[in-house]
């Protein structure tokens, strides 16, 4: 199914990591615009793989890139995906070829949570840098209310607009694991940032209460030895499944066999697996980080907890515990809410920004 047109789409570069087989929330992202545009020109600029890979995959798209910009006059709009630290400069190259050699038009699409803080502790030359690139991009895209505000009131940006993340349509399928069980389901990096760790304290402090009651699905890439090493540690192995990284067949069949979507991050953007979640009607518990807070609304879809707050996490999966018919009719209002992020609102958003560039 087209839904940005082939003659239009047809002028666009879009530069990021690696979609095939990505590992992370961006991938995901570029993933479902690769399936409704018309024609969908790309270069990846990261790959999963040892650093000598990944300096090998971003020399190897410079030349690609300088290469198409020769060779397809058509090019018009280079749409990067990026986000903070490494991501960055290897996006700053990318941009200075395309702004400054080819004369193309610049969207720079900020991704991540992060931002806000690499800029802060960043020294004055990569400030520097990252004022140049923001504030020379012709359109910046930001993923929420809030970090719009961020971009607006710290640089001088031409065109600033906010843009949902999109998420393709969900595949439901019937539940194929037992209902008696609430099931929980966590999908994201594995590490101390994603709140991964907070909730394993939490149900090892709980898990004589939680064993009869509930079940906790993790999905996932990162540091999976610490995990399983805790889980062992803290014999929570029948409460909790490690499901390793997953594909989208076995992703789709973790939403459908699960109730609560849980994520107590310390930071983040405006969550894909979020996202995913809802369009599968699945209650939330979230921390107020980012753009959380816009499609999360406490007591209407989910709960909203402070990042690092223990007592809240316990508070939170006992409310969904004690009250299945709330974590029914959360599912169902996060059903409605999650309609404007789908291919068909996004894109002809998207379809304005590339028009009025032009």
């Amino acid at each position: 199914m087209e839904l940005l047109s082939s003659q239009l789409s047809s002028i666009v570069l879009t530069v990021g990591p690696d979609y095939k087989n990505h590992r992370g929330g961006v991938g995901a992202v570029i993933s479902v615009y690769s399936k409704y545009f018309g024609v969908f020109n790309f270069i990846p600029s990261y790959k999963v793989g040892s650093g000598f890979y990944k300096s090998y995959i971003f020399f190897k798209s410079i030349f690609k890139l300088i290469f198409i910009l020769i060779s397809n006059r058509r090019i018009k709009i280079i749409h990067i995906h990026g986000a903070s630290n490494s991501s960055f400069y290897r996006k700053f190259i990318i941009f200075l070829i395309c702004r400054y050699i080819f004369r193309k038009k610049i969207v720079y699409h900020i991704h991540g949570g992060g931002f806000g803080d690499f800029y802060k502790k960043s020294g004055s030359f990569s400030k520097r840098l990252i004022r140049i690139l923001l504030n020379n991009s012709d359109c910046i895209i930001t993923l929420s209310q809030s970090w719009y505000k961020y971009f607006k009131d710290n640089f001088n940006i031409k065109m600033l607009v906010v843009l949902p993340n999109i998420i393709d349509y969900p595949h439901k399928l019937q539940r194929t694991t037992s209902p008696d069980l609430l099931t929980f389901l966590f999908f994201g990096l594995i590490c101390e940032a994603k709140g991964i760790f907070d909730l394993l304290t939490v149900i090892e402090n709980n898990k004589v209460d939680y064993r009869s009651r509930m079940k906790l699905l993790i999905g996932g890439n990162g540091d999976t030895q610490k995990l399983k090493t805790l889980i062992n540690e803290h014999q929570t192995g029948d409460i909790i499944e490690c499901l390793g990284w997953v594909d989208n067949e076995k992703k789709s069949e973790a939403f459908n066999n699960s109730d609560v979507f849980i994520l107590p991050s310390y930071t983040e953007g405006l969550p894909i697996s979020i996202l995913e979640a809802m369009s599968y009607g699945k209650a939330i518990i979230a921390t107020d980080v980012g753009g959380v807070s816009e499609i999360v609304r406490e007591n209407e879809n989910g709960i909203l907890i402070e990042p690092g707050n223990l007592r809240q996490i316990e508070l939170a999966i006992n409310n969904m515990l004690d009250h299945k018919d709330l974590v029914k009719r959360f599912g169902e209002v996060s059903e409605l809410h999650v309609q404007k992020y789908l291919p068909d609102e996004v894109l002809k958003k998207l379809d304005e920004i590339y028009k009025s560039l032009l």
